[in-house]
């Protein structure tokens, strides 16, 4: 999966955990804010009554959303979660993928979607992961079944600076049905590295309200909290927070 892609990264920005001082939300740490085309996009940790973590997400402005390059290259932006989240959680950053083209499988991803990968590996080691070609044992170095989720099948290949993909053979797009959103898990060198949604540009126009179970593994490699549901909310002025709910300490 997305092996033949050619990944720019057009902007690696970490401005330091600072607070968003328009945000509403009492209960959100915020993390870092980027631009992103004509808008910004801004992570965060909410927490719960008690002051446990709650989600952890990010939030992409209605701007943002409508100014996405139609251009054959890929865009990347990564940003920082909160260093609160970073010490409760295994999450350290985020990574968002624009694929104005979509990419492999054909006739299933190859719609315009982004891919919102919530990485558990620090920066330098995701950058430092090479092609496929140039290390394909580390690729192939499958973590222990229970650390995965039933059903879900390792792609061919890997992607440089990202690691294999697992994909849900029991989503829908693998019946026949379009493509809206799903979710996958990422490995490298036989660890679990990223937990990610996808979803089509048209989902995310559309305004969607959702809030799905996240198919949980039998075992975590490392304790913290974890998701166990994922949702893309929209708000009041356009836009729209992605995010990881239901964080149970594992």
């Amino acid at each position: 999966m997305k092996h033949n892609l050619f990944y720019v990264l057009a902007a690696i920005l970490f401005f330091g955990c600072t607070k968003n001082e328009t945000d509403s939300q009492p209960d959100r740490i915020m993390g870092q804010s980027a631009a992103m085309g004509s808008g910004k996009v801004t992570t965060w940790m909410s927490l719960d009554a008690q002051g446990n973590p709650a989600s952890i997400g990010f939030t992409m402005t209605k701007e943002a959303l409508e100014s996405m390059p139609s251009i054959k290259t890929v865009s990347a932006y990564m940003l920082a979660l909160p260093d609160e989240a970073i010490a409760k959680t295994p999450y350290k950053h985020v990574m968002i993928d624009w694929n104005p083209q979509g990419h492999e499988p054909a006739g299933i991803y190859d719609v315009p979607h982004f891919d919102f990968h919530f990485y558990m590996q620090p920066m330098n080691e995701v950058m430092a992961i090479p092609a496929y070609e140039k290390a394909p044992a580390k690729f192939d170095n499958v973590p222990a079944a229970s650390y995965l989720p039933v059903d879900f099948v390792k792609g061919p290949g890997g992607v440089p600076a990202m690691g294999a993909h697992w994909s849900d053979v029991t989503s829908p797009e693998f019946k026949g049905q379009p493509f809206t959103e799903t979710f996958v898990f990422g490995s490298y060198d036989g660890k679990v590295t990223f937990w990610e949604q996808m979803v089509t540009l048209d989902f995310l126009k559309s305004k969607p309200a959702l809030d799905k179970a996240i198919r949980q593994p039998a075992q975590f490699q490392v304790p913290g909290y974890y998701p166990t549901r994922y949702s893309i909310r929209t708000n009041a002025d356009g836009s729209q927070d992605i995010a990881m709910d239901g964080l149970t300490k594992r």
